[in-house]
């Protein structure tokens, strides 16, 4: 087993430990809050691979619970509280870095998310990482792509309740990724909503479909894949009622998708549709679902389409094994953007971070998460100076907002351009509360040691300090920070406190107080 896992383990609950200890393996959770159903997926670590060995799944069309202004509504909100709360009473003895919570496309669009995560995470004991509709192709392709033969070029499709996701990817390897901001709930909304079902009605439903995936339509044909699998439940549910049906055997054809049409439109009513092999909670928006299908094979010249094991659950699964084991995506998307300009600090620096960090971390209470993310900001602080060196703090906290950056929540990211931008420049008690506000008191703190932290690199730099271990001490409080250098009264000590002095000063608008020693 990974140290990281090992040590993970040794930090979960005694029933989980004593359960590793059996099987020799990590349990882990991810919990899916989708725009059609929510899941909470509960896996054990095997030769580096999640083997699921529980899972729980309560439909709630979440999708349809925002009003005309995009926000949450409140019967809706209550629902989905309620099932995260179920959830959380599962999970409540777990160590929050066994447990990955994401949200999806209702939570990207709706106005105002933020009451409702905060209450999400109360209730659920993790908080919910809101992610990108690419990022959420990626993780569905992490998810699918070990059943696909590793030399096969697959188009993977994943038609959620809001979105759809698209995928062209070879092994592992993902090569293109989409999203479309349409899926069998938020179409069912939009062009069934008085629950009739017509042949007009329908007709118009795959035309819509049609439309919003033409953008994509060269793009993923330039890809020139040879596979289209299809994950998730939409297309398992097509899928499963076609083999029922006897019109589809060795995966979903267009033949096949004709003769679901027409049984669909001879039931005449989108919410009473009896079919075999389709549960009596998805019928409401199957014939949404199947509408997309039927759009995606005409627009990409589908032939034939075999259904996946894998989704975005057992990619948030794998994501959380990565992170566990050292192997963080994100620390690959950081490296390879910081890649394109020199680091002005030379080797060693993780080092002197870490050192910097362990000084602070427990009177600051930041976690492994915060030192991660004081790494990232360090190695791509000084970014934007490809851009121009007056203001770069600003270009640098573009570029890093604006990348495409894997692995990375919406909310992640923003933190990391916040804590670039925040390295330099002044201070304001506005920009203060703001970060508050965001992120919470934690993320202040943080900034505040990012910038100690590119300071004393320069300053060594600077002074031509070459030695791994910095010749310095921090020494935290909760609200204090003190700094000490055993260097003895010269011009290299006094050059130290010279360009100390005035990031000290505008940092304590940060709540902080700074006590100089040495």
């Amino acid at each position: 087993m990974p140290k990281a896992l090992a040590k993970a383990a040794l930090r979960a609950p005694k029933k989980i430990v004593k359960r590793m200890a059996r099987n020799r393996s990590p349990v882990i959770a991810a919990v899916d809050l989708g725009s059609n159903s929510f899941h909470l997926v509960i896996a054990k670590v095997e030769n580096g691979e999640p083997v699921v060995v529980d899972k729980l799944r309560e439909m709630l069309r979440f999708g349809s619970g925002l009003d005309h202004k995009q926000h949450i509504r409140p019967a809706a909100a209550k629902a989905a509280l309620a099932c995260l709360r179920r959830f959380g009473q599962r999970l409540a003895l777990w160590r929050p870095e066994l447990v990955r919570a994401v949200g999806t496309n209702t939570l990207r669009q709706a106005v105002g998310a933020e009451s409702f995560l905060r209450k999400a995470q109360a209730r659920l004991g993790v908080p919910v990482e809101v992610v990108s509709g690419i990022e959420e192709a990626r993780l569905i392709y992490r998810g699918v792509s070990p059943g696909i033969a590793a030399e096969a070029r697959a188009l993977v499709v994943d038609i959620g309740g809001g979105s759809t996701e698209l995928i062209v990817g070879v092994g592992g390897h993902a090569e293109v990724l989409e999203s479309v901001t349409m899926g069998c709930v938020t179409l069912t909304d939009r062009l069934f909503a008085g629950h009739l079902l017509t042949e007009a009605r329908f007709a118009q439903a795959v035309t819509f479909a049609q439309h919003q995936l033409m953008p994509l339509r060269e793009r993923l044909r330039a890809a020139h894949w040879d596979r289209a699998v299809g994950s998730s439940g939409t297309i398992r549910a097509v899928e499963a009622v076609a083999r029922e049906l006897g019109v589809a055997t060795g995966g979903l054809t267009a033949d096949a998708l004709t003769e679901l049409k027409e049984r669909v439109l001879a039931q005449r009513h989108v919410d009473r549709l009896v079919l075999p092999g389709l549960a009596t909670e998805r019928a409401p928006v199957f014939a949404g679902g199947l509408a997309i299908v039927i759009a995606l094979f005409d627009v990409l010249e589908i032939t034939t389409m075999e259904v996946a094991k894998g989704a975005l659950r057992e990619g948030v699964l794998r994501d959380l094994i990565g992170r566990l084991s050292g192997v963080d995506v994100r620390s690959e998307a950081i490296a390879r953007l910081a890649a394109r300009w020199p680091n002005p600090y030379g080797t060693g620096m993780a080092e002197r971070i870490d050192a910097l960090f362990e000084m602070v971390a427990g009177p600051w209470r930041l976690s492994p998460e915060d030192r991660r993310f004081l790494g990232w900001a360090v190695q791509l602080h000084a970014c934007g100076t490809a851009i121009n060196r007056l203001h770069y703090e600003r270009h640098s906290a573009y570029i890093v907002a604006h990348a495409e950056l894997a692995g990375f929540a919406p909310r992640e990211q923003a933190l990391l351009g916040m804590l670039v931008a925040m390295h330099r420049g002044k201070w304001t008690q506005l920009a203060v509360a703001g970060i508050k506000r965001s992120f919470g008191d934690a993320a202040v703190r943080l900034a505040i040691l990012t910038r100690i932290v590119v300071v004393l690199l320069r300053i060594e730099q600077s002074l031509a300090i070459s030695s791994r271990r910095a010749p310095w001490r921090l020494s935290a409080r909760a609200s204090t920070l003190e700094i000490s250098t055993p260097l003895r009264a010269n011009p290299m000590r006094d050059a130290f406190w010279r360009e100390l002095g005035p990031e000290l000063a505008d940092m304590q608008k940060g709540g902080i107080r700074f006590l100089l020693n040495g």
